[in-house]
């Protein structure tokens, strides 16, 4: 064997830990505070969206983008909380929100629905799709990891953005762990310009820096993040998620 590749091969070797330890620490959530001083600054509210588990109803029953039914339907009530979260759960089975068809089925905004910010959304006309992920719809390139990936309004950020919020940094998590303040733009949800969505998974938080889009919303300092040892790991949860998602 050549020294050369004698050498490559020892490099490989010793830089393979040094990826898994990457990866670990995007699902760890023990990625080290950042030094905001020299990073662009955003203003920003933030919301939270999760799978909706509902039972299954005779109210409103939910279409594809065609407008052919899925075989499936819910309340009035737990329609509109499905087209607003994104997700629902069903009997076992997933179904995510894929478009929005001409007709409204329901009128989710107040007062037949609780949700001030919701009649500007036109909820009534979403359309779903029968989901195979157990982690829900997210973009093509990128899957969605719980409290890591955050949606933004069409056309605002990029997808692979990488946020860091200071004060979202040592709150706690379902599992006991806390959270180290980085956040991965990684979905398009329906919202405002200066807002972004928080993916949950199926247990909402109660983080103090929460709230709803609406005028109740608290603003947080969030700074963008370009550094590769953050960025990287981050980049690679998201997209190990899109591939298992894709192999399910």
């Amino acid at each position: 064997m050549g020294i050369r590749l004698l050498f490559l091969i020892l490099v490989l070797l010793a830089g393979a830990p040094l990826i898994q330890a990457s990866a670990a620490q995007a699902d760890d959530f023990s990625l080290p505070k950042a030094a905001t001083g020299d990073l662009k600054k955003l203003t920003l509210n933030v919301s939270q969206y999760h799978v909706v588990q509902a039972p299954p109803g005779d109210e409103i029953e939910l279409l594809n983008i065609d407008d052919e039914p899925l075989g499936v339907g819910l309340s009035r009530g737990d329609f509109c909380t499905a087209a607003l979260q994104g997700t629902v759960e069903v009997s076992g089975v997933l179904y995510g929100v894929t478009g929005k068809g001409g007709d409204s089925l329901v009128d989710c905004a107040e007062p037949e629905f609780d949700c001030p910010r919701c009649a500007a959304f036109n909820l009534g006309q979403n359309r779903f799709v029968k989901l195979t992920s157990s982690e829900g719809l997210g973009a093509r390139t990128y899957g969605l990891v719980p409290y890591r990936t955050v949606a933004v309004k069409s056309g605002g950020m990029k997808l692979g953005t990488v946020l860091y919020i200071p004060s979202a940094r040592g709150l706690k998590l379902p599992n006991g762990k806390k959270h180290d303040g980085y956040f991965f733009v990684a979905d398009i949800g329906a919202m405002q310009s200066s807002q972004i969505d928080l993916y949950t998974g199926m247990k909402p938080l109660a983080w103090r820096i929460l709230g709803s889009g609406t005028k109740h919303s608290k603003s947080v300092a969030a700074y963008i993040v370009t550094d590769p040892a953050v960025v990287k790991p981050l980049r690679a949860a998201h997209m190990a998620s899109a591939r298992a998602d894709a192999a399910e």
